[in-house]
């Protein structure tokens, strides 16, 4: 398989500007030698963590994908660009994948923010996007951007209120305080929380937040113990803060449940926060400590490939992987952006190898998964383990 590795920028650039709409031409066309894929993921900084496992994850299936014949006989062409956790640089990144390399549809980024800096830019372009980001507003549907933006993973709300109905509501929790991250993320989040915790009667106590990059969350956790909670919803994209939350919260006395979000079921979060991530659960969308026929098929071609699976990363690109491979075999002509997205749109009730969960896109719903794909989790023994599969 032909890969080719777009330069690493090295320093942070101002949002370009971006004239496609300008060209007398289809940006998303290309000859016949191969179908370009641009991918754009977190490969360093902050989110790292997750795009490492998505590159590895798109490349392991577009060479299985290329030896079985490719499309029509034509190889996937994977074109890669870091954007550091950074949406500038990923805004920049996407107007090379588009500009210079000619892609037909862009997998990625990793992070919601820098998803609403590439969306515009590629809808200019007519190049489809799969995204594996949770952010609602994403694939909001007032956004022009709206038709050519696919989601790979359950959403932030789908998560928020499947955690709060397994984990909060079902268990009969009364007096809820929210700990979450502080950005557009963590703060929809958070409301997502407050609505439901309104609508059946559930009181939040205490509401705080902290930056992704917090250390030493230990003032915090003492504040949520004087709210006097009964239990703790913890709301972060990254392993790293959610093992500082719950170090601190046990060493302050905050010993009450506490539910996390998808993020942490990620074997760096039992790494880092030690005895203290006993008994948190989650809904999570894999589990590699306790996986399904498929995640264990998911997992042997990783290992084949000399990949170690670590978290969910993996399956949300190898979810962007079957929706695009299933949505080309719907292609009639020359492979373009347009064609693409329109095929998207007709990619409902595949049978995805590797992932659980009902899939379906369709013209008025670009999001993908249901709660069906979710399974509530604990952490015991240094490990996770099932609850339940679903959250129904």
């Amino acid at each position: 398989m032909k890969i080719s590795h777009s330069r690493r920028a090295f320093a942070s650039s101002t949002m370009l500007g971006f004239g496609l709409s300008c060209l007398g031409f289809d940006a998303g066309a290309q000859g016949q030698e191969s179908v370009k894929i641009g991918v754009l993921l977190s490969l360093s900084g902050a989110a790292a963590t997750f795009g490492i496992p998505e590159r590895d994850m798109v490349k392991v299936l577009a060479e299985k994908y290329n030896a079985e014949g490719g499309f029509r006989g034509r190889k996937l062409e994977l074109v890669f660009h870091d954007d550091q956790t950074n949406p500038t640089e990923s805004a920049r990144g996407a107007t090379k994948l588009i500009q210079q390399d000619k892609v037909v549809v862009i997998i990625g980024p990793t992070i919601g923010s820098a998803a609403l800096a590439v969306l515009p830019i590629a809808a200019r372009a007519q190049v489809p996007v799969l995204t594996p980001v949770g952010t609602i507003s994403v694939t909001a549907k007032e956004n022009s951007f709206f038709p050519w933006v696919f989601r790979t993973c359950p959403n932030d709300e789908l998560l928020v209120t499947a955690s709060m109905e397994t984990a909060v509501l079902k268990a009969g929790y009364k007096r809820l305080a929210v700990m979450y991250q502080e950005d557009a993320y963590g703060k929809n989040s958070a409301a997502f929380a407050e609505k439901f915790a309104k609508e059946h009667g559930i009181e939040i106590v205490s509401l705080a937040s902290a930056p992704a990059a917090a250390v030493d969350l230990s003032a915090t956790a003492t504040r949520i113990r004087a709210a006097n909670p009964d239990s703790v919803l913890l709301w972060t994209s990254t392993p790293a803060m959610g093992a500082a939350f719950v170090r601190a919260a046990r060493q302050v006395g905050l010993n009450v449940p506490i539910i996390g979000s998808g993020a942490l079921v990620q074997r760096s979060f039992i790494e880092t926060a030690g005895s203290a991530a006993e008994n948190v659960t989650i809904l999570a969308f894999a589990n590699w400590d306790d996986p399904s026929p498929k995640l264990k098929k998911l997992g042997a071609l990783l290992r084949t490939n000399g990949k170690t699976p670590s978290g969910f990363g993996e399956l949300l690109t190898a979810t962007g992987m079957a929706a695009l491979t299933a949505a080309l075999a719907k292609v009639e002509g020359p492979v373009t952006g347009a064609r693409i997205r329109d095929a998207l749109e007709k990619v409902c009730g595949i049978d995805n190898p590797y992932v659980d969960g009902k899939f379906c896109y369709s013209a008025d719903s670009h999001e993908g998964f249901g709660s069906d794909a979710l399974q509530a989790v604990t952490v015991r023994d240094g490990k996770f383990r099932s609850i339940a599969p679903n959250p129904k």
